[in-house]
């Protein structure tokens, strides 16, 4: 480095003072000039922090006096340190920046903080914090530069690490977080399979035994779902992801939301479920309702959960502070004072026989704490063991002018009835790749009234969207060849009325900007996985109901008949086992529907690249299906449109329709048994 500059000594010889001072010779009469002597030469001996002052009326500025703890800080005897410029300590590593900015200060005469590599005599490395500070006579005259050097190597070497930490604990925070967003990607994807296979099962007749597992399966399933979405809002909260709204909502909403929510569990235990609102509360707030209803919802279910009889109620006051205060009150079990300690605590749940049979992850108290917290308020709980528990919370209450008062009481609304869904006859076109999924979408579309019509990757979708007129595309995210945003994109681009077909993205990711992605592509609406039936149906009606609907003609369901040659018995019959006992008629059906429907589709279009997708597709599912000889066909036709053989494509053409009749009326009416 240019800096590197070792000047000799001036004077080599030294003199130290009682207390250990080094001085320059003929520098004395600089070092008493600035009254180094006596008392206060003995004070600058015993500090700890290194001395040293220069003279900037010598040539080089050299140093003229040092005192014990510099010697002991570099390593150097004074012999070796006085008569040289401060910069013999510097060498590689020292910081270009910091040694400009003392020397312009040195040029300009004023004070200066600066933090140097420096190297001691055995050449290692130390921090040096250098305060370096003129010193001028009555006169005004430049005397010396007085410079204080602490050792702080350990502290920063100690900040650096401390950073590290931090970056490698925010590095794991964030994989963290990365990770439980693709494990909820990955489980809310069969979730949503399992869930929907769940609802259609409870739709058909089942004696009360089945409708007992059934039950007790999409219970499970609920649970299941209910602890992916836990472990997602902890991990948001925890990587400071989770943002708190501020909107204004009607104060009754949550609490009547609530209560409609748990009543089912609490009237099937004989609980008496209500709420009451204080009259000085205003009608409507500003604040953040999803999570006011999040941690609502997980304290009354709790309160539900754990009382057996008597009564549970959610109070709402107005607290003389000016905040909101809520009491989730029940007269059950109660909490042992051991486990109230920390009960706050994430994973942590009731021990023993009568409390752990609840289940729960342990997530809902912590997450419910958290959130409380991030909205400006406390939670805290009072319990008395057998004679119940009182949760209570406050938050900052904001509250909308003149927005009256709220009903003071409230109670489950009785006898809810959700409204029938209306048969539609709309087209819906459903690009989903996963088999399980396409059954279930299209299975509960289907039973609604609508036409379905499939496509398993997004180049499928923009296609079938190119080719034909649909009220609604349900559009995947995550589809092979081109994902559902890119697949947007490009319907979004096409003419007329196809490129301005409604679009309803689902998906399984859960995650903070997963919404604003799907409509900034050019989607009208999300939907996450996984969804009943209520939900898939609901969001299409709003759609349809936002724009003018075609009636359309429902495809007629073809009665099945007997079992034929061509049919391959043992393809069918490892789909049996694979769906499981009592799915194979279902199945069938769908089949033989959408068959009928991709037939129609073929004998009317036009354009031979249409006629070898629908073809290609055709081909798969009547493998799937054991459908031999249909497979056969549709991959013949798919070749001689690949081929541009119109001849061979025409005659496929003209049979194609009586061999579905035949293949459809092969299958057989109820599930298959083994034979032999």
């Amino acid at each position: 480095m240019s800096d590197i500059v070792i000047a000799p000594p001036m004077v080599p010889e030294v003199v130290r003072d009682a207390g250990g001072n080094a001085y320059l010779r003929h520098a004395l009469g600089t070092a008493s000039a600035v009254g180094f002597e006596g008392a206060l030469a003995l004070a600058i001996a015993s500090a700890p922090t290194g001395v040293v002052i220069t003279d900037p009326n010598l040539p080089d500025c050299p140093i003229v006096f040092t005192n014990p703890a510099f010697l002991k800080i570099t390593g150097y005897p004074p012999e070796e340190v006085l008569g040289r410029n401060c910069r013999f300590l510097q060498g590689p590593g020292t910081d270009p920046a910091a040694t400009h900015l003392l020397r312009r200060a040195i040029a300009e005469a004023r004070p200066v903080t600066v933090e140097l590599i420096n190297y001691r005599r055995d050449r290692k490395r130390f921090i040096n914090e250098l305060r370096c500070s003129p010193v001028f006579d009555a006169d005004g005259k430049l005397l010396a530069f007085v410079g204080i050097q602490h050792d702080v190597t350990a502290r920063v070497r100690a900040e650096r690490e401390a950073v590290k930490a931090r970056a490698a604990a925010e590095r794991a925070n964030r994989e963290k977080s990365d990770f439980l967003a693709f494990m909820s990607h990955e489980i809310r994807t069969p979730m949503h399979g399992v869930m929907g296979t769940l609802s259609l099962l409870l739709d058909t007749n089942l004696d009360a035994e089945q409708r007992a597992y059934a039950e007790t399966s999409r219970r499970c399933g609920q649970l299941l779902l209910a602890t992916v979405n836990e472990l997602l809002d902890l991990s948001r909260i925890e990587a400071g992801r989770l943002k708190i709204g501020s909107e204004p909502f009607n104060l009754v909403d949550p609490v009547r939301e609530v209560l409609d929510l748990v009543a089912p569990a609490a009237t099937e235990k004989g609980i008496s479920l209500s709420a009451s609102l204080d009259h000085r509360l205003p009608a409507r707030a500003i604040g953040d309702v999803q999570r006011l209803q999040q941690v609502l919802l997980n304290l009354v279910d709790n309160a539900v959960k754990f009382t057996n009889r008597g009564t549970v109620e959610i109070r709402m006051a107005a607290l003389p502070d000016g905040r909101l205060g809520v009491a989730v009150t029940d007269t059950g079990m109660g909490i042992p004072p051991k486990l109230r300690a920390r009960l706050f605590t994430r994973f942590v749940q009731a021990e023993g026989p009568p409390l752990r049979q609840q289940g729960g992850s342990g997530l809902g108290l912590s997450i419910c704490k958290r959130l409380v917290s991030l909205m400006g308020g406390q939670i805290a709980v009072d319990s008395t063991p057998g004679k119940g528990s009182t949760f209570f919370f406050d938050l900052p209450l904001v509250p909308v002018p003149a927005s009256g008062a709220p009903p003071s009481r409230l109670t489950p609304a009785v006898d809810a009835i959700l409204p029938a869904v209306p048969l539609a006859n709309g087209r819906i076109l459903l690009a989903e790749d996963g088999r399980v999924n396409q059954l279930v979408a299209a299975a509960i579309l289907r039973k609604a009234g609508y036409t379905v019509d499939l496509a398993r990757d997004g180049a499928e979708a923009v296609a079938a969207a190119e080719s034909a007129e649909y009220d609604v595309v349900l559009m995947d995210v995550r589809l092979p060849v081109m994902d559902g945003l890119a697949a947007t994109q490009a319907i979004r681009q096409l003419p007329g009325i196809h490129g301005r077909v409604p679009i309803l993205a689902m998906t399984a990711s859960a995650m903070p900007g997963d919404a604003e992605a799907c409509i900034a592509a050019g989607m009208d609406g999300y939907l996450a996985k996984p969804l009943d039936r209520g939900q898939m149906i609901s969001a299409v009606e709003d759609v349809l109901n936002a724009r003018p609907r075609r009636p359309r003609a429902a495809i007629p369901l073809p009665e099945p008949g007997n079992v034929a040659p061509l049919l391959d018995r043992e393809t069918l019959e490892e789909l049996r086992s694979a769906v499981g006992p009592g799915r194979l008629p279902r199945l069938i059906q769908i089949f033989v529907e959408e068959t009928r429907a991709r037939l129609a589709r073929i004998i009317a279009a036009n354009n031979a690249q249409h006629i070898e997708d629908e073809a290609h597709t055709l081909k798969a599912a009547a493998g799937t299906f054991g459908a031999t000889a249909l497979r056969d066909a549709a991959a013949a036709l798919e070749m001689a449109c690949r081929k541009g053989d119109a001849p061979a494509r025409l005659t496929i053409l003209d049979s194609l329709a009586s061999l579905v009749d035949r293949t459809m009326n092969s299958f057989p009416a109820q599930p298959l048994t083994r034979t032999g």
